[in-house]
């Protein structure tokens, strides 16, 4: 039968163009037995189409097909056959996790007994029947109206895809200061050209980004910029996204997302120019961002925690490449949602939660066919959120295949395969997943807190261990305690310090990857000078900001 909770996830079906993000099985076993005397499109497929995919496969919807447009009586529409075969390769609809896994809130993905219509559809030369026979599947039921939102903020400009490129990745810096700590409760977004939009993304930036973001900004020609990978700047928060037919993200009640004083958001839009192949001209897109907050304190507060394998390497035209980390979880809390993240070379990504003490872990996300396009925050279903304990672990394994035959086409033709390490750009890699912890508000800043139990295992003098460390606890961890080193720095060894900083200027690769790559030899000297002032606490004030005191 299906559920209400079913049924809202069935908003978004799409037979062509990707997406991520999104939202169960859409099986109605009632609704879904073959019927007698051969499938036809009225009696059986229609009312599935109706009901799943007319959602976002409308006449400005983001794909080339109108499942909303009259089809004629006496023949087949001309997606029927584009359709059946997606369903039948299970391209659609694009939900990508294994089933095997913990229960997820919104499972995208088509019973046995629908698949069967469409395959039956199609053996049946894709009859139409009896305009007749139709009857609507009931309509979907699905969240509650949140009501208008309390702030709206739109780009400065509007902005038109370059014609050629079918899938352009810019972030747009948000017109708006949050000058008070706001409670955030929900999110949307409001495409300004929905034949355009792919999906969108909104990054909360941390006052000691702005500049860093602002300079990507003000580099790049026209509005926005270039950003592929994320928008930059280092270990950011991810508020929310949007997909065509989404409804807005909600937070559970008495929980919310602190954003801080001083905080900036950034909004990250995929736009696929497909449909305009043809020369037709592009329309410019203006979007806007639309956030719920509320004026009450929160009972619980959501951290979205970023498990970073910042030293991670993919060795050249080896077919599969395994990168695996484990992360010790920092705090106690429930992990509540999952965004796995690679780029073009990977293949499969698993998140996994192993509890202290517990010899068995609990598979979070399985994604066995990973595919850059259909990416997503996956919610846990909640009978199936994790309460965790300081000290557990996340375990993330990524695997990629850097061959021959599959790499990435530079001016028409394919790059020749070379290592690739983690970084932002189309060309580099990432294994990352963020889980979004749910934790009481009063729960101090935990950013850093499996920090100081894992630098005393590093040997003396090994910085790559060091780098390790700030890093087990996520890339937030990461991005303030080197932070607060280099801070420190000039005080102690100025000299190695210059000496780093000027090969990591002129380094090609992510800062990460300079640091334990090419400017090995000047990341060891530097971190040897800093050691001993590390450990004996002259850098504490600089490292407070962690909440780490050595």
């Amino acid at each position: 039968m299906l559920t209400p909770a079913r049924a809202r996830a069935c908003l978004i079906l799409l037979f062509t163009a990707p997406l991520p993000l999104a939202a169960s099985s859409c099986s109605d076993d009632a609704a879904t037995q073959a019927p007698l005397g051969g499938v036809t499109y009225h009696r059986d497929v229609r009312p599935l189409i109706e009901r799943s995919c007319a959602t976002c496969h409308t006449a400005d919807g983001p794909t080339r097909y109108d499942f909303t447009a009259p089809v004629p009586a006496d023949s087949a529409p001309e997606w029927a056959a584009a359709a059946a075969s997606a369903v039948r390769e299970g391209r659609m609809p694009p939900w990508m996790p294994s089933d095997t896994c913990r229960e997820l809130s919104g499972v995208r993905r088509l019973s046995d007994e629908e698949r069967a219509l469409f395959e039956s559809w199609a053996d049946n030369g894709y009859a139409m029947g009896d305009e007749a026979e139709f009857a609507p599947l009931p309509p979907l039921e699905g969240p509650a109206d949140p009501g208008p939102p309390t702030l709206e903020i739109t780009p400065t400009e509007p902005y038109t895809p370059p014609l050629g490129v079918v899938d352009d990745y810019r972030c747009f810096v948000l017109p708006h200061d949050f000058s008070e700590e706001t409670y955030l409760v929900g999110t949307s977004v409001e495409p300004g050209a929905v034949s355009l939009s792919h999906h969108a993304l909104i990054y909360m930036i941390p006052a000691a980004s702005i500049a860093t973001i602002e300079d990507l900004d003000a580099a790049d020609e026209g509005p926005g910029y270039q950003c592929f990978g994320g928008p930059g700047g280092g270990a950011l928060t991810t508020l929310g996204g949007w997909v065509p037919g989404a409804v807005p993200a909600m937070a559970a009640e008495g929980s919310a997302s602190i954003v801080p004083a001083g905080s900036r958001l950034v909004l990250q839009m995929h736009y696929n120019t497909l449909a305009y192949a043809d020369g037709a001209p592009i329309p410019s897109d203006q979007s806007t961002v639309q956030l719920w907050t509320s004026t009450t304190l929160p009972s619980h507060r959501l951290e979205s925690l970023p498990l970073a394998h910042l030293g991670m390497e993919i060795e050249p035209f080896e077919q599969q490449v395994v990168e695996e980390r484990v992360y010790t979880v920092p705090t106690d809390g429930e992990i509540v949602a999952v965004t796995p993240h690679m780029h073009v070379l990977g293949r499969s990504i698993r998140v996994a939660f192993e509890a202290e003490g517990v010899s068995e872990p609990t598979c979070m996300v399985d994604v066995p066919a990973w595919d850059f396009h259909w990416q997503q925050q996956y919610s846990l279903a909640p009978d199936a959120v994790l309460e965790v304990k300081k000290g557990d672990r996340v375990r993330v394994t990524c695997t990629y295949d850097n061959s021959a035959e599959n790499q990435p086409i530079l001016d028409g033709e394919p790059r020749t395969p070379e290592i690739v390490r983690w970084g932002e750009g189309t060309l580099d890699e990432m294994c990352l997943a963020y889980i979004v912890v749910r934790v009481p508000l009063e729960t101090p800043d935990f950013r850093c807190a499996s920090y100081p139990e894992c630098q005393p295992t590093c040997p003396e003098g090994d910085g790559h261990c060091f780098f390790d460390c700030t890093t087990v606890g996520g890339g937030q961890c990461a991005s303030c305690l080197l932070g607060g080193v280099f801070q420190c720095a000039p005080a102690f060894c100025a000299s190695s310090g210059l000496a780093l900083q000027s090969c990591v200027g002129g380094c090609a690769e992510a800062a990460s990857s300079c640091l334990l790559y090419e400017c090995a030899a000047e990341w060891d000297t530097f971190y040897a000078c800093m050691e001993p002032h590390l450990e004996g606490g002259a850098c504490n004030e600089q490292l407070a900001a962690c909440n780490v005191e050595l």
